[in-house]
């Protein structure tokens, strides 16, 4: 039987910028959470002028488990933090994003003061940040895969990898270890580097024919990684294997779906959960990794499309959040590995990020409603 969820808090950190909130962090305890406020205006007669585009106040925010604000950085800027990460160990925080026309930003975050150790700017958003365990690597996307790395509370200058002319990366994941970094892009690449000891190594590459990857995820172990297509599809890659013979172990797809939207993989590899659109409304899978094949173990309904998927390490819980277009109720969704619906929780408008604690003890959500929530 399932019920609607109260979530233990709420928080809405800009009430007065009508913001959104695109993503969020959780600490591997669950005792921290991390979100940032953006804003894109979507109506007809928004200015987007490279030149005059209006600042809005924006910022990165950390909260302990019971609600209270940790500490903030506000700023100004055109359309503000894109994502955000946090170290598993709680440490060391991350955000990155869209200062102005020509200016994408990397912050990282002493997690315990709130202290801004480290600021990169690049000349295009900055799409995504991921940071390994205990916060000494930082990885990036935008016009480039960057690697920082962390000594005390210094960061190196970034290793970066260029994308090829005319593409970008859309999203990032780097193993527990930070030995690891996968990235996908839009023109539909998935990129495999090895990190040894701060210096990245070449890549090995494989495209998708006919389009981006929304989305990758990279299992804690590092023994292999995710990647979701605009295809409807599911790319799983071994990464004893992929260097060498650079192809997915397998592919699944996404019954009756558009596109894959988002996907997740637990600590070890052996689950990979996944959201599609299914015309308006959407559908979550789980599956399980037989190595050379993925089993669909179950596939369930979304009120409307979804925009993330998360597992926590073992595999327990399947979160899946939804809502589009803008202006329109969303949803967050939490489900057992047998997919079970535990629970449901609806907000006033779409709702993006939704990240399980890899302990399975908590979840950090976000909305378009300019809303933070946090569920045991």
């Amino acid at each position: 039987m399932t019920t609607a969820k109260k979530a233990v808090w709420k928080k809405h950190p800009l009430p007065k910028a009508g913001d959104y909130v695109n993503s969020v962090g959780i600490s591997g305890d669950g005792q921290k959470v991390i979100g940032g406020t953006y804003f894109y205006d979507y109506s007809k007669n928004a200015n987007h002028n490279t030149t005059s585009a209006p600042l809005i106040d924006v910022g990165t925010f950390l909260w302990n488990a019971k609600g209270k604000l940790l500490w903030q950085d506000k700023f100004q800027a055109t359309e503000g933090v894109y994502w955000v990460a946090l170290s598993r160990n709680g440490a060391h925080a991350a955000a990155c994003g869209l200062m102005n026309h020509a200016s994408g930003f990397i912050f990282a975050y002493d997690a315990a003061a709130g202290t801004k150790q480290l600021t990169f700017n690049t000349i295009v958003r900055v799409n995504m940040v991921a940071l390994s365990g205990n916060g000494t690597y930082l990885v990036a996307g935008a016009a480039a895969v960057y690697l920082f790395k962390r000594t005390g509370s210094n960061w190196s200058a970034p290793q970066s990898i260029a994308c090829a002319a005319g593409d970008h990366i859309v999203a990032v994941a780097i193993s527990d270890d930070g030995q690891w970094i996968v990235a996908g892009t839009y023109l539909g690449v998935v990129l495999l580097i090895k990190n040894t000891n701060g210096t990245l190594g070449a890549p090995v590459s494989w495209q998708q024919p006919g389009g981006t990857i929304h989305w990758v995820a990279m299992a804690a172990d590092g023994s292999g990684f995710v990647a979701g297509a605009n295809s409807a599809k599911v790319f799983y890659f071994s990464i004893a294997g992929f260097p060498g013979t650079p192809v997915p172990a397998w592919t699944a797809t996404l019954t009756s779906c558009t596109r894959c939207g988002a996907v997740a993989v637990s600590g070890d590899g052996s689950l990979v959960s996944a959201v599609g659109n299914n015309g308006t409304a959407g559908k979550a899978f789980l599956f399980s990794n037989q190595g050379n094949a993925g089993q669909q173990l179950w596939a369930k309904a979304t009120t409307r499309n979804p925009n993330s998927t998360s597992l926590d390490a073992a595999g327990q819980f399947v979160s899946v959040s939804d809502g589009y277009p803008d202006g329109t109720q969303g949803d967050f969704y939490l489900f057992d590995a047998a997919g079970n619906l535990k629970w449901s929780y609806q907000t006033t408008n779409m709702s993006w990020p939704m990240q399980i604690s890899s302990d399975g003890s908590a979840i950090a959500a976000g909305s378009d409603d300019g809303h933070i929530y946090y569920f045991t």
